[in-house]
This record gives structure tokens, C-alpha cells and sequence, in this order.
């Protein structure tokens, strides 16, 4: 996979037009699978809607960066970007990247909270992992009641059999 959502023969990959190729896989992935929701959609309902005019915008959370992107029958790509101060010329689909994730660390400074540039990291991870983590933007997000605690499986704790 290529930072620009193509793929590349071993002989012809190059790292510099691979430096986003996680998030490129990511947003080829929700376009195919948003392609195939509306298609059974419309299959069921008898409605045939062109996928063209429809618009899907994601969010995909990790663990220190968030990636945000569009797909509206086609991908949008751009020949430039600035990653962390560094301007990468490939081409590549065009995604937004912030720079905070779930397991980025929370701190309650001078009255407010700031966010990282620190990771709670997968072990012990956000406090809400109860293996005496660090807190994170998935502890706001939990109390906030974002995430679902019934949709994850027991697997937190020190025994790792607990819920969320």
C-alpha cells in the first residue's frame, strides 16, 4: 500500500510514497465497505441511489494521532503535506491527522486539562484499562459517554476479564 491508496509492486515500492500508507489502507477500507453498506441498503429498501452523491466522512481514533478524512465516490488526493513540521512531497490521499489518540495522556494543569504529547501506551494504557494506567483521552471519552462500555469485550483488568 502507498500513501496515495494504490498498491505497488515489490520491485517498484519506495519508502518515501509509502510514508502514509496505514491511513491510506485505512480510508481505501471505509470507502469499499461504505460501497457495499449502500449497496445492501439500497438492494433491501428498492431505492437506487447513485454512490457518487453520497459523502462519508471518517474518524479513525489510534492510539497518539487521530485521522480524519472524506470519500464521496472518489478519493481526493494531494501532492503535498505537513506531518509533525515535516513536509512530505508524495502523493497521498488527503488526510487530516491531529495530533491527540485515545491513549494520549491527559494532564490537569494550572485549572485545565492538556493533552500529551505523551502515550499511555496498550500496557498499562488509559486508566479505564484497570492495570493502573495513566489517564487519557479515552478515560475523557468514556466518561463522557462516548464509547459504549458494552460494546467491548472483557478483556481489562489485571486478569484481563474485566469489562470497560
Amino acid at each position: 500500500m502507498q500513501s496515495d491508496g494504490g498498491l505497488a509492486p515489490v520491485g517498484e515500492f519506495s519508502g518515501h510514497r509509502a510514508i502514509l500508507s496505514g491511513p491510506a489502507g485505512g480510508v481505501v477500507g471505509y470507502a469499499e465497505t461504505s460501497k457495499q453498506v449502500l449497496s445492501d441498503v439500497e438492494s433491501l429498501s428498492g431505492n437506487a441511489n447513485d454512490f457518487s452523491t453520497q459523502q462519508v466522512v471518517a474518524f479513525d481514533m489510534g492510539g497518539t494521532s487521530t485521522d480524519v478524512s472524506r470519500f464521496a465516490g472518489s478519493f481526493d488526493h494531494v501532492l503535498e503535506s505537513v506531518t509533525a513540521g515535516v513536509t512530505i512531497m508524495a502523493p497521498q490521499l488527503d488526510i487530516a491527522t491531529v495530533a491527540a489518540g485515545g491513549g494520549s495522556r491527559l494532564f490537569f494543569r494550572e485549572g485545565m486539562f492538556e493533552v500529551g504529547p505523551e502515550s499511555a501506551g496498550a500496557h498499562p494504557g488509559p486508566v479505564c484499562y484497570r492495570k493502573g494506567g495513566f489517564l487519557a483521552i479515552t478515560d475523557a471519552n468514556l466518561q463522557l459517554g462516548r464509547i459504549v462500555p458494552d460494546y467491548f469485550p472483557k478483556i481489562f483488568g489485571p486478569k484481563e476479564n474485566e469489562a470497560l
